[in-house]
C-alpha cells in the first residue's frame, strides 16, 4: 500500500475582527483567498479534492 502523499495545510480565515472595514485593498480577507487558491491548486496537483481534504481536516479532533 503506497503512502499517501503529505498535503499543504490550508490557511488559517483571519479573524473577522481583523478587517477594519474601511475598504482596504488589498484587505485581509483578499490575502487569504488568494491564499487558499494557491492551496486549492497544490492540492489538485497532488491528485486531491480539496473540498473533500478541507471537510476532512474539519473533522479531526
Amino acid at each position: 500500500m503506497a503512502a499517501e502523499p503529505l498535503l499543504p495545510k490550508p490557511p488559517v480565515p483571519p479573524d473577522p475582527e481583523t478587517c477594519c472595514q474601511r475598504g482596504c485593498y488589498p484587505c485581509i480577507f483578499d490575502y487569504y483567498d488568494t491564499a487558499l487558491e494557491r492551496w486549492e491548486g497544490r492540492v489538485r496537483a497532488l491528485g486531491h479534492d480539496p473540498a473533500e481534504v478541507m471537510d476532512r481536516l474539519s473533522r479531526e479532533p
